[in-house]
């Protein structure tokens, strides 16, 4: 050991409180035989032995001061889709093992501030940033270099922040329980290029809430297994540099040798490293496919289902170059599915529907993927089962075809669920605007395509059946092999092909880039939605439901699912009116940073919007009215907000899907400055006068039941404007326009008259509350509170399923 060595370790020991002096000779310090007697070591990348009389691991380190991969995982899930936990990855991180005195402290490195290529900088920058000691381990024994600590504290502790990630669920207050905490030895294992070890940890749990009752036997004590791995830093792999204007995945750090005249920030792309058997092949297997393992929990048919779906991607990778790069294969029984060497599919069970997510092992340094853990929700499938229920209602003469249609149409949205999770694990991001390419990207969120053909709702479109065109420029991007003068022009040629074929990637502000939509325009799928949900109300009844099934289960989600089927349609309209491109270009691209949409889409989209609110789209007809009886199971002394299903109050969620997104604050402040760069382009007063002609000004209502509803929209649009004009935050100009545009309404009311005696008292209210809104227009704004369509009623029927679809 070097003088200068022993002096830096003399430094740390005193700032951890050491004693500042050497450490002790390994020849004076206790044998690793002796002090491992009676217990079996595990050989491997980190040797372990398990003390079982003691509950500690002793970790044996071959070296100080050299990189190791480590990752904290969830070996056990939350079970709920509220708690923010499942298996699989929680951490990543490089750790060095740093002896300090008679202990070895486990330093995680700090790469968010790199110099690349020059040493002297590099160490320059590690001295000016600091790093984080996650652990520090006694010295139990030494052989030379070798170190043989207790490794116990690195392990019993709260080692992913879930604490903290817990407590904000607003479930209760989450402390771990180090004296309910301990070791889990039949997944503690030991390999050449990685160490697996696992705890069962427990966090005392103070003030439970229902979620928590609901998923753990006891809701003051919630435990779970924590799985940490050890990997030997892989070495020889190229990075490669990312591109905001395609959507691969990436890692970022601040490169501080980079020359003066650039910014620091640097981004490398997340990919397996892929390389051709043969070179100088076009089209080659690799050397080592990318191997994903079925959970084998995964029942039949949807296993095959997930299979195809994986493995639509080797046609992405032979765009790339290679043949048969990912493969799925089924695990056999002595495989770990938390072993960070396998890229495992896991089945994930929760108490109700929820995400899937695609998440990888990667090297923190480079990017370079080593594994994943890709988390399939085993509920969502129901879901979509449910979405045919609504779909199509089963006739006497459809018995024996439905099921088996019904079978392929949600196989065939596993398929592309699982290809989408995979894209993840495979380095690559959403995509939520390749519906205007006409599924271009599995990376998108479908919903069913529900067309209207002949008068008749046709399912035969409902999913994508394939990887789309911009899934395979985002493979051969992270992927293609190029040599080192080549890759640059090789990465340029496929953004250029990209522009060349307007296939979009756009940033999340971008109105294009939205959740669950369809079709290649806002308006085609507004038209589109809303037929099939006229079509869809005309059809609904007790054909939904399964033969000895409550009529009370009409009134959940199938009833949702049917009275808003264009909710998805409308919230991706929404994003247009006011809206504005924005195209992710570099110097000396010609396409145009920004744009404002077009006023003809933005009218075409309003005009739609505003259909979606007269009364004879909210309006549901007596016979589905009578159906709409209390949930099965209501069996409840207080059904007071059970006891009739309140069409009013959906009619009022779905005017205020449209309404309240209108007269928010910041498309309000756009639609003046737009007005104002455009004369041309749809205005904030374009807007309201527009809502105010399909609400206030309407003609008269003949249908006393259109009557209703107009009071409906009504209210919903004066609560909007309230709180729009009483927004401290909103610009002057908009608060200026709304306030006059309320004054101005309110003495149209005073003098309105109505011969029906709840319209008159609607008048005769409204006009007060405008009245004591400008006195006080802050103040009586912040009593407004608006209604969510994605609250959760008191009620016991549920809206219907949100995000994930």
């Amino acid at each position: 050991m070097s003088a200068c060595l022993r002096a830096r370790i003399v430094i740390v020991a005193a700032l951890v409180g050491s004693p500042a002096v050497a450490p002790a000779q390994p020849e004076r310090a206790p044998g690793i035989a002796e002090r491992t007697a009676g217990l079996e070591r595990e050989e491997g990348f980190l040797p372990f032995y398990w003390d079982e009389a003691r509950g500690r691991v002793l970790l044996e380190i071959p070296a100080l001061d050299e990189d190791v991969l480590y990752y904290v995982s969830a070996a056990t899930g939350g079970g709920s889709v509220e708690l923010p936990l499942d298996r699989g990855i929680l951490k990543s991180s490089v750790i060095r093992f740093r002896r300090a005195g008679p202990r070895v402290l486990v330093e995680e490195q700090n790469l968010r501030y790199r110099a690349l290529g020059d040493e002297a900088r590099a160490q320059n920058v590690r001295d000016s940033f600091a790093s984080s000691v996650i652990a520090a381990l006694p010295v139990e024994a030494a052989i030379g270099e070798r170190l043989l600590v207790d490794g116990t504290a690195l392990f019993l502790r709260d080692a992913a922040g879930l604490e903290a990630r817990l407590s904000e669920r607003g479930q209760g207050e989450f402390r771990f329980d180090e004296e309910r905490s301990g070791f889990y030895p039949p997944r503690m294992k030991a390999f050449p290029d990685n160490t697996e070890i696992e705890t069962l940890v427990t966090f005392a749990v103070r003030d439970p809430g229902p979620v928590v009752a609901n998923v753990a036997p006891d809701a003051t004590a919630l435990s779970l297994r924590i799985h940490h791995s050890f990997l030997r830093a892989p070495t020889g792999y190229r990075p490669r540099r990312a591109d905001p204007r395609i959507g691969v995945s990436s890692v970022g750090f601040r490169d501080y040798a980079s020359p003066f005249d650039d910014g620091t920030e640097t981004e490398w792309v997340t990919r397996w490293r892929l390389e051709k058997r043969d070179p100088e092949a076009e089209l080659s297997e690799p050397v080592r496919p990318i191997v994903f393992y079925l959970d084998p929990a995964i029942p039949e048919p949807i296993r095959t289902a997930m299979r195809e779906g994986a493995l639509w991607w080797n046609e992405a990778f032979e765009a790339a170059g290679f043949k048969d790069a990912v493969q799925v294969r089924d695990p056999t029984p002595d495989m770990d599915p938390m072993d960070i060497r396998y890229a495992w599919i896991l089945w994930i069970e929760r108490d109700e529907r929820g995400f899937s997510s695609g998440g990888t092992y990667r090297d923190p340094r480079t990017g370079e993927i080593l594994g994943s853990k890709t988390r399939m929700d085993s509920h969502r499938i129901r879901t979509i089962a449910n979405y045919w229920d609504s779909y199509m209602p089963v006739r006497p003469e459809d018995a024996a075809e439905m099921p088996a249609a019904q079978r392929d149409m949600v196989l065939l949205r596993q398929s592309l669920l699982t290809a989408h999770e995979l894209g993840h694990a495979l380095g690559f991001g959403h995509n939520w605007a390749s519906s205007i390419n006409e599924r271009a990207s599995v990376m998108e969120y479908p919903t069913p395509r529900l067309a209207v053909v002949n008068d008749k709702l046709d399912l035969s479109e409902s999913f994508a059946r394939g990887i789309g065109e911009y899934d395979k420029l985002m493979a051969r991007y992270a992927y293609t092999e190029a040599a080192p003068e080549e890759e640059e022009a090789v990465l340029e040629g496929i953004i250029a092909e990209m522009r060349k074929r307007e296939i979009l990637y756009v940033p999340s502000t971008d109105p294009r880039w939205a959740w669950y939509d369809d079709r290649a325009s806002p308006a085609e799928y507004l038209r589109e939605t809303m037929a099939a949900r006229e079509l869809l109300l005309e059809r609904f009844g007790t054909g939904m439901l399964k033969p000895g099934e409550p009529i009370g289960a009409l009134r959940d989600m199938r009833f949702w699912m049917t009275y808003l089927h264009h909710r998805w349609a409308i919230e991706a309209g929404l994003r247009y009116v006011g809206g504005m491109y924005h195209n992710l270009v570099v110097k000396g691209e010609t396409l145009p940073p920004t744009e404002i949409v077009p006023a003809p889409l933005q009218r075409e989209v309003l005009g739609l919007l505003m259909e979606a609110i007269e009364p004879e789209r909210l309006v549901l007809p007596e016979r589905v009215l009578v159906l709409l009886t209390t949930h099965p199971g209501s069996n409840l002394e207080d059904l007071s907000d059970d006891y009739a299903f309140d069409h009013l109050r959906a009619a009022r969620v779905l005017a205020s899907m449209v309404i309240d997104p209108l007269l928010e604050p910041a498309r309000a402040a756009r639609l003046v400055a737009f007005g104002d760069r455009d004369p041309a382009t749809v205005t904030l007063p374009e807007v309201v006068e527009t809502l105010l002609a399909r609400t206030w000004h309407a003609p008269p209502d003949r249908n006393p039941r259109h009557a209703a509803l107009r009071r409906v929209t009504q209210g919903v649009m004066l609560d909007a404007m309230m709180r729009l004009g009483g927004d401290p935050q909103a610009a002057p100009e908009v608060r200026a326009y709304v306030l006059d545009r309320l004054a101005a309404l309110g003495e149209e009311l005073t003098g309105k008259r109505s011969a029906d005696p709840l319209t008159q008292a609607h008048l005769r209210q409204s006009a007060r509350d405008i009245a004591r809104f400008l006195d006080d227009p802050v103040g009586e704004a912040a009593k407004r509170p608006r209604l969510s369509w994605g609250e959760r009623p008191r009620s016991r029927y549920p809206l219907p399923p949100g995000p994930p679809l």
